[in-house]
């Protein structure tokens, strides 16, 4: 009788520590270590905590949040496909899911638990009992990560397992927690999508606010600019399905190269991307263009490596140019009110993409002006001053000396 009546002056304290803690910038897996530390301070011994909720995410379909006594927190994620539809159907959360109920213990060892590997396992880690929550599944007939629920598990070592106290304390705890949870979620969520659609750069400065028309600031950067060759006539060889997975095989190669090296992509336009590296974020201009030309390199090493796929499977070769520059551009919010889009726009900017527009001219994959190469010393092979159209100025054009 005493631990119900100090437990449950202690649940009103931490709803409220929730509530307040939940009103200032608060990730998950934060959360999840501090409400761990807290539990553990009024007297429940848990061996492991965790948190699943589904993702709105082009790669993963479902996030998992652990907490592992000794351990701390970590984190996993679901892909799409197999692994996830796999583990779902030796989960031991799926009779209780299939079944609608929202609660569940399984007591260790128990005939019960021993179909299920997961539990097998924790029982040899010495777990006496499993305690599964879900809330926010409104329709059983779909799939969990179909929906917008959250599932949290609690496991002990205690012999005498969770007491009757405990177990009514959880199951208090489980709307309130699921509730916040979701919303530290939607954050994440904004967070990842602002990234897969605006990069990690830009992403941050639409949630600090600048998302007006007109937001926008002069930045140094490199410029990374690359494009497709001969395209048009590759979009004759295939079906519109067909050259669309050629350029997303493309900008694998070459967009995923940038991000790899920490630039920041800004625009896909056709079978063209532009990019930067701004030089405050890495510190020094060498650094920049060292990470600028790492990415360039290697979207050439896997361009000849995904050619000797494509030459297997008897469908032609591709190409690309890459221009390279150093300069001063406005970045931030053009277009119009109610259609944004951050980007970079000067003579800089207009100066990469005609580099680059010299790749098939002089016969190479990679060019950078003498502003780059002037930046990044190393061994390099002059082309001589050309007029760059609607450049007013000659440029000298480079390209980097094969290794």
């Amino acid at each position: 009788m005493i631990e119900a009546q100090q437990l449950e002056k202690q649940y009103e304290q931490l709803v409220d520590w929730l509530h307040e803690r939940s009103l200032n910038p608060w990730k998950i897996e934060q959360m999840q270590l501090e409400l761990m530390q807290r539990l553990q301070s009024i007297g429940f011994d848990i061996y492991r905590m965790h948190i699943g909720l589904p993702m709105l995410h082009p790669l993963y379909s479902v996030g998992t949040y652990y907490w592992k006594r000794g351990q701390g927190c970590f984190q996993d994620a679901f892909t799409r496909g197999d692994r996830l539809s796999k583990a779902w159907l030796s989960s031991p959360l799926r009779p209780t899911y299939e079944a609608g109920a929202n609660e569940h213990l399984f007591r260790l060892p128990s005939p019960e638990a021993e179909p299920y590997q997961l539990l097998r396992e924790m029982c040899q880690e010495g777990v006496t009992e499993y305690y599964l929550q879900m809330a926010g599944y409104g329709d059983r007939t779909l799939a969990p990560n179909e929906q917008e629920g959250v599932v949290l598990t609690w496991s002990t070592t205690d012999k005498q397992g969770f007491s009757p106290a405990q177990l009514r304390f959880l199951s208090r705890l489980r709307l309130p927690l699921a509730a916040l949870i979701k919303s530290l979620a939607h954050r994440k969520l904004t967070e990842d999508i602002l990234d897969t659609y605006l990069g990690g750069y830009s992403g941050s400065r639409v949630l600090a606010g600048n998302i007006q028309r007109g937001d926008v600031e002069p930045i140094n950067a490199v410029i990374f600019f690359c494009d497709l060759r001969g395209s048009s006539s590759l979009a004759k060889q295939y079906p519109p399905c067909g050259f669309l997975e050629l350029l997303n095989q493309y900008y694998e190669v070459t967009a995923g190269a940038v991000v790899e090296h920490g630039g920041e992509l800004l625009r896909f336009i056709g079978d063209a991307s532009l990019a930067i590296f701004p030089i405050q974020e890495f510190n020094s201009e060498r650094s920049a263009c060292d990470k600028a030309m790492q990415a360039s390199r290697l979207a050439l090493q896997r361009l000849s490596e995904l050619n000797r796929q494509r030459r297997s499977q008897d469908q032609a070769a591709i190409d690309f140019g890459i221009g390279l520059h150093k300069g001063e551009v406005l970045y931030g919010n053009i277009g119009i009110p109610s259609r944004l889009e951050f980007t970079v726009i000067g003579e800089a900017a207009n100066e990469a993409a005609r580099v680059e527009g010299m790749c098939p001219v002089l016969g190479q994959n990679i060019l950078a002006s003498k502003v780059f190469a002037d930046c990044y010393p190393m061994g390099w092979n002059s082309h001589g001053q050309h007029r760059l159209k609607n450049i007013a100025e000659p440029m000298e054009i480079l390209s980097p000396v094969a290794d």
